[in-house]
């Protein structure tokens, strides 16, 4: 049996992937413990475990595209998943909260459509899947199957499980993790994806190796700029730099990705709403929201931010306006107007030499 000789020569003769996709090619067949290799599938079996190799119909077409593709998945929980459209939404595992909000709302937005793929590693892996988790997620291990890693994500990873989600790696059970092996885990993100989505990195992220497996690959890779200011986002920034599609909004990713526009807009939590009003009540600038809203200042900008990119608000020379406010248009034609005459002002003033 091709999927049993596979299993031995990948976990108990420890071949490569490449010398065991040629040899089952060739027929050439190792003598095998059954003894042996029977209480190994009976161990997996009792775990809930499932594994599926690469001859195996359930095997995903399109990871055999990438450069050494894995002859083994052990997987729990939903495997019809990984015959789904998927994007890959990689990142900084120190991430700050803009790159947080950012990557829950983008998350959610495109879990509607495709099944959302990270590594669960800390920060924007584990938002990544938090924001996709009621749509079921993908999350690729650098571990052992049984392993969560890192340990602060054990409770990411079972609810992964609980809502539908699917748990995949190519390491056997009990297998640590180790740094090398989330280079290797990337790329089985990559080819399981149609497309990665980079959302925020510094110059030196291993999200950035993502990347580049993804481009060598043929894969669309986009990124979300930051603020140049900002090591976080010298990563991101050079990627886009260098060719990568840049994501500059909520409604640009909706376009990119064919993801239906809500007619009706509907603010997503109690902290909007506040914010809102204070708008649409007069305090319409950054400090005046603060007051009316009793919020922290770095709640209100995390919100600020993501309500800009939403199309909600918008913000001119420190002021805040409301797009759902019937008042909106007549504000912001007031305001260019006034820039408009206090310009020609200006123009006439130094024309006669009265500044």
């Amino acid at each position: 049996m091709v999927r049993n000789n596979i299993i031995w020569m990948k976990e108990f003769l420890k071949e490569s992937n490449k010398n065991i996709i040629k040899n089952i090619k060739n027929n050439k067949i190792p003598f095998i413990d059954k003894k042996q290799l029977s209480l190994y599938l009976d161990s997996l079996k009792e775990k809930n475990i499932k594994v599926i190799t690469y001859f195996d119909d359930e095997y995903p077409e399109k990871l055999k595209r990438i450069y050494n593709p894995p002859v083994l998945l052990y997987i729990k929980g939903n495997i019809e998943l990984l015959k789904k459209r998927a994007i890959g939404i990689v990142g900084s595992r120190k991430c700050t909260s803009y790159g947080k909000n950012i990557t829950l709302s983008f998350s959610e937005i495109l879990s509607k459509e495709y099944v959302i793929i990270s590594g669960m590693a800390y920060g924007i892996d584990s938002y990544a899947h938090k924001g996709a988790i009621n749509n079921g997620t993908i999350a690729v291990l650098g571990s052992g199957i049984d392993i969560p890693y890192p340990v602060s994500n054990t409770n990411l990873y079972y609810e992964i499980l609980k809502h539908n989600g699917c748990i995949i790696s190519e390491y056997a059970p009990g297998t640590p993790a180790q740094p090398f092996r989330f280079p290797e885990r990337n790329r089985i993100i990559v080819g399981l994806s149609e497309s990665i989505i980079v959302m925020e990195a510094a110059k030196k992220s291993g999200s950035l190796i993502t990347a580049r497996l993804a481009a060598e690959s043929g894969i669309d890779v986009y990124a979300v700029p930051g603020d140049i200011n900002k090591k976080s986002s010298e990563g991101t920034n050079n990627l886009i730099y260098n060719g990568a599609t840049p994501i500059i909004s909520e409604k640009h990713l909706k376009d990119l990705f064919n993801i239906k526009q809500d007619k009706n807009i509907k603010l997503k939590s109690s902290i909007d709403i506040k914010i809102v009003s204070a708008i649409t009540n007069g305090y319409d600038s950054f400090e005046k929201i603060i007051y009316y809203t009793n919020e922290s200042p770095s709640i209100i900008l995390q919100r600020l931010t993501i309500l800009i990119m939403e199309n909600l608000i918008v913000e001119n020379n420190g002021t805040y306006y409301y797009k759902g406010d019937d008042d909106y248009e007549k504000d912001i034609i007031f305001y260019y107007f006034f820039i408009d005459i206090y310009t020609t002002f200006l123009f006439f003033a130094k024309q006669a030499g009265t500044l």
